[in-house]
């Protein structure tokens, strides 16, 4: 079977993570690489990884290409979308992770230069469409350039579905205890966010930050628009988040009945994208994870018989990662929309 020709636009924690899920699948090749560091250190940071350990493969820069194994990987360092050309390598599918590039416009010059497909690896910024895996994805329609929205949506989004076609959803607080990320300060110092909290070292405080994950996940409930309400508090562990959210039924029910239809649910309807654990499991034990979310069961509560706590863990990077990856190989099989 003929492989899948992925370009990766952006070489962050992102674009590496999904490197290394493509390495690992028989039916994927990753032909090209663009960002604005140079090839040594991404050779580098693609072998040696503090969070994932090192990879087994060879990893080496040689002149304009990445050399994994024997496998070469053209590297481009091309900042100006419309002068990036990578029409003979034959890419079928660019995933865009390099968070710069968040509406269909500024995507529109890379489709000049030889990628016919783009997956965006955050919200969009406009009115591209959004598709999360198990949840509309399969509504895809050969559209050019679409959003696999954030890793927040990826893990909240499924979980509400599942309890709003059980229970009906009437509203949520929604809380992300979330790794740092490389948008924070090492140690307190001047930040161009409008936030003053990113000013301060990620390492060593918790920092509530703004979050854009209750408009993402308004996006795909759209009649719960105002009901809707996240905050992102940044722990200083270097990957995984936990949610804790706190969801208002439609109706009173029992804890029991609760978990029992959930867990049900996942495992009929959503195997590779959610499940589910009864093991007192922390944060550095979803490393690598490659689900959506994991429902931690003993942690499930209910209150006054409406109020509903579910907590779930994903490896925000790897997990997330997992499904743009998988994204931009389905959008592959359909055909292109007025192509």
């Amino acid at each position: 079977m003929q492989k899948t020709r992925i370009f990766i636009n952006g070489f962050g924690r992102i674009g590496r993570s999904a490197a290394r899920i493509i390495l690992e699948d028989p039916l994927l090749e990753l032909v090209g690489i663009n960002d604005l560091y140079d090839a040594p250190q991404m050779a580098y940071l693609l072998k040696y990884d503090s969070v994932y350990a090192t990879l087994t493969h060879t990893v080496r820069a040689e002149g304009s290409s990445l050399m994994i194994d024997d496998h070469a990987v053209r590297v481009f360092t091309e900042k100006d979308p419309a002068k990036l050309d990578v029409h003979d390598l034959d890419v079928d599918v660019m995933i865009q992770a390099s968070g710069m590039f968040l509406t269909v416009e500024s995507n529109t010059p890379y489709l000049a230069g030889g990628i016919p497909r783009i997956v965006v690896s955050t919200p969009p910024g406009d009115t591209m469409p959004t598709f999360i895996r198990g949840v509309n994805a399969a509504h895809y329609q050969g559209e050019t350039i679409i959003s696999n929205s954030s890793c927040s949506a990826n893990a909240i989004v499924p979980i509400l579905s599942v309890v709003d076609r059980l229970f009906g959803v009437r509203g949520a607080q929604m809380h992300m205890f979330h790794s740092y990320t490389a948008y924070q300060n090492l140690l307190d110092s001047k930040h161009y966010s409008h936030d003053l909290r990113r000013t301060r070292a990620a390492a060593v405080n918790i920092i509530p930050i703004e979050s854009s994950a209750a408009r993402a996940t308004a996006t795909f409930f759209p009649h719960l628009h105002d009901q809707l309400h996240a905050k992102s508090i940044r722990i200083p562990v270097a990957a995984t988040t936990m949610y804790d959210l706190l969801i208002k039924l439609d109706g009173h029910h029992a804890l029991d009945e609760v978990r029992g239809r959930v867990i049900e649910t996942i495992d009929t309807h959503w195997q590779g994208i959610l499940t589910h654990t009864t093991e007192p499991k922390v944060s550095s034990d979803y490393i690598a994870d490659p689900h959506s979310a994991t429902l931690d069961v003993p942690l499930m509560d209910l209150s006054g018989g409406n109020l509903l706590r579910v907590s779930a863990w994903q490896d925000n990077e790897y997990g997330y990662a997992r499904r743009l990856v998988e994204m931009a190989a389905e959008v592959v099989l359909s055909p292109l929309k007025n192509a």
